[in-house]
């Protein structure tokens, strides 16, 4: 097995590592006996009329909620999760419905309505456990008024095509929705809800994972707009949306400024797990196969370009002046201003960006970006792996690289020449991993 081939099975290997039917029974514990559920070090005890209830959200929440049902066994009264398109897994007591991603549809929004339903019917002093990870911004969906579903997909879609970063995306997403930003929380009556929540964005910050529904926070139409002038695109947005956005900024004036939505008594947030501590467990695992290891430091978070320029300061500044096996782990999420007409992702963006410039370089150098959702933007892929040997082997076999950077086309170069990591949905969803691997020896 060559080098690239052994660097996407340790990615592989990764992704089970981080599994959430692996980790949650290690967070989450349910005494039978007492009626107890620990969590961490904290317990909540449930009288013998309260019942359990779990509802979720997210490319994680399928096997989140697998894990919960072996968690509460029998003791589970009944639950509700939105699972992204395609869920290989489902759930057994737990109902699922699948929404779509990364644009919302019609199946976004029934689900989104069935779980407000439920969460409407649970009764005063149950106990209710709230999965919620990455990708329940499109998932869940629940339109503003006045604003269609259609609507909704063509703001997503310029949003995420115009280099904007995830919190200034959510800033406009929360301006739109009835469930986004913590107003969510309005739906439930008086129960304990506890959240676990996988963290995709950086920083760990609960009010951006996954748009924040049930995490109480400010709602800012005049900074909506703001986000949406700086990248220019307000003009392209639909007629209602920017109808809506106006209408609510001359509310908020009138009210002397932005709103913050309420939290309910009796509520808890855990991150059990994120990017960080995923990417703190590859740089172990690398260290056990003999890489002297750098895991930079924090997510990265910024247009692809920037990126490209970060990882390539690292390599030249660091990793190539040291002699045998070394290693560094970035984590993150890039943004892709999409000029181009062509199919891809934000990570096999950035490893064919790289691939042109790692062909400068004589030293064994691999790349690898993938994301641990199992899917990169709009394909099939979860990223891509590439050396220093890639661009001109391209090029040999008569495939130029630079053609396919112009139009944003790197999925159909990897199709081509090879080099795609698939892995299907993982059921996680922490970011994406990047790994830079040389190795001298």
């Amino acid at each position: 097995m060559n080098q690239k081939k052994q660097t996407v099975q340790f990615f592989k290997s990764i992704l089970k590592n981080v599994n959430p039917k692996e980790f949650l029974p290690e967070i989450v514990h349910w005494d039978k006996k007492s009626r107890t559920l620990s969590i961490h070090d904290e317990k909540f005890s449930l009288g013998g009329h309260q019942k359990a209830y779990v509802i979720g959200s997210g490319k994680a929440s399928p096997t989140m909620a697998i894990a919960m049902e072996n968690i509460l066994a029998d003791d589970l009264e009944k639950g509700f999760i939105i699972a992204p398109p395609d869920t290989e897994t489902s759930p057994s007591k737990i109902e699922m419905m699948e929404g779509s991603h990364p644009l919302p549809d019609e199946n976004s929004v029934k689900a989104t309505k069935k779980l407000i339903s439920l969460i409407e019917e649970i009764p005063d002093d149950s106990v209710v456990i709230n999965l919620l990870s990455g990708g329940t911004s499109a998932l869940m969906c629940y339109p503003a008024k006045g604003l269609s579903i259609e609507d909704f997909q063509k703001t997503y879609k310029i949003l995420l095509e115009s280099g904007a970063d995830i919190h200034e995306v959510n800033t406009v997403r929360k301006a739109l929705s009835e469930v986004k930003g913590g107003r969510l929380l309005s739906y439930f009556n008086k129960v304990t809800l506890i959240d676990l929540v996988i963290s995709d964005v950086p920083n760990d910050e609960l009010a951006s994972i996954g748009s924040g529904p049930t995490t109480p926070q400010e709602i800012s139409f005049d900074k909506a707009f703001k986000v949406l002038k700086k990248y220019m695109i307000w003009n392209d947005l639909p007629h209602d949306v920017r109808n809506h956005l106006a209408n609510k900024m001359d509310e908020e004036a009138r009210n002397g400024g932005s709103s913050q939505t309420e939290d309910i008594p009796n509520h808890k947030q855990w991150i059990v797990s994120s990017a960080s501590k995923v990417a703190q467990k590859t740089k172990s695992m690398l260290e056990e196969q003999g890489y002297k290891t750098t895991l930079i430091e924090p997510a990265w978070s910024g247009l692809v370009d920037e990126f490209e320029k970060h990882i390539l300061e690292h390599l030249q500044n660091d990793l190539i002046k040291k002699s045998g096996k070394n290693a560094a782990v970035f984590y993150g999420e890039s943004t892709v201003k999409v000029t181009g007409d062509g199919l891809g992702g934000r990570n096999q963006e950035i490893a064919l960006r790289m691939a042109k410039k790692l062909k400068d370089y004589d030293e064994p150098v691999i790349f690898l970006s993938a994301g641990t959702d199992g899917i990169d933007g709009p394909t099939d892929a979860a990223g891509a792996v590439v050396d220093q040997n890639t661009f001109e082997e391209a090029e040999s076999g008569g495939i130029n690289p630079n053609e396919y950077i112009e139009k944003n086309d790197s999925y159909h170069f990897f199709e081509k020449f090879g080099g795609h990591i698939k892995t299907g949905p993982t059921g996680n969803n922490v970011m994406d991993i990047q790994l830079l691997l040389i190795d001298e020896n």
